[in-house]
């Protein structure tokens, strides 16, 4: 990455410091390539947005060039890479999301392929782990990327079945790059890290919270053609992606093995929200892809 790139990363990360609210406004400045300029020259004059003036006005350039010095040694390290919402390396589904983060950080170019979010809780049983491989397995057959939270259970196994697949995965954490919660999918992530691809949407080095997960639910769904959810109860983080599924008007898919007796997922299947699905050929079709 230049240096020019760089510093415009830098300063939308010390930019982000001063939001007033969700990140995602700052994706709207980032959408425009003249407010976007405007906030990189940080000429809050040559702003067209109230925003963009605020933070032209009020960054601080030793955050910026703490930023750089960190980004630089993100990079240096192999950890990551930066890419910035309204450029062509950013990921096409999710940048049509209304909510997309500003700023990614992935371990390789993420790849324009069909992708299929499986989700799930992390005191699955053990039917339900089982489904979760063997559907993951089977569809990274046909190519399709399995993207996954990389957190216990139905994640882990999701993120398994594809590697052994010899397919693509994508895990999205809710953590910053550096950091790998829980601590044990260390080597899961590693093996992630070689054939497939790592993503956050947090600071390198954040930590989790009681809200960066649920935020990073909003990146599974982006980046996915649908969702599948294994398991989960009515007020759970995979019912909440499944929520950002359909917000997103993305095929909401609830695995009827596990989900029938919920009521939860009867309603939304009633009501035309979600379809029940039982096979990899049933997801195949929700996603037009070939059996």
């Amino acid at each position: 990455m230049d240096t020019d790139a760089l510093l415009a990363v830098a300063t939308v990360m010390a930019a982000q410091e001063l939001l007033p609210a969700s990140p995602s406004d700052l994706t709207q400045i980032l959408r425009s390539s003249a407010q976007r300029d405007a906030l990189l020259r940080l000429d809050g004059h040559a702003s067209a947005s109230d925003l963009g003036s605020y933070l032209c006005e009020r960054l601080d350039l030793g955050r910026r060039d703490w930023w750089f010095k960190t980004l630089s040694s993100v990079i240096e390290s192999g950890a990551a890479r930066p890419i910035l919402a309204g450029t062509p390396d950013y990921p096409a589904r999710l940048a049509r999301c209304w909510d997309a983060p500003p700023v990614l950080f992935t371990t390789g170019a993420v790849p324009d392929v069909a992708s299929v979010a499986i989700v799930g809780s992390r005191d699955a049983n053990p039917g339900a782990l089982a489904d979760a491989h063997n559907l993951s397995y089977t569809l990274a057959q046909q190519g399709i990327a399995v993207v996954s939270g990389l957190a216990a259970g139905v994640d882990t196994q999701a993120h398994h079945g594809a590697l052994a697949a010899g397919g693509i995965t994508f895990a999205v954490l809710g953590t910053g790059i550096r950091r790998v919660f829980p601590a044990e999918n260390g080597p899961l992530s590693d093996q992630i890290r070689r054939t497939g691809v790592v993503i956050s949407q947090f600071a390198p080095d954040a930590p989790r919270t009681g809200t960066t997960f649920l935020r990073r639910n909003h990146v599974i769904a982006g980046l996915s053609d649908a969702s599948v959810i294994i398991d989960g109860r009515s007020r759970s983080g995979s019912r909440h992606e499944i929520e950002q599924a359909i917000g997103y008007e993305r095929p909401t898919l609830l695995w009827e093995p596990t989900l029938r007796s919920e009521d939860w997922a009867q309603e939304l299947a009633a009501t035309g929200r979600a379809t029940f699905v039982g096979s990899a050929a049933e997801v195949l079709a929700h996603i037009g892809a070939p059996t």
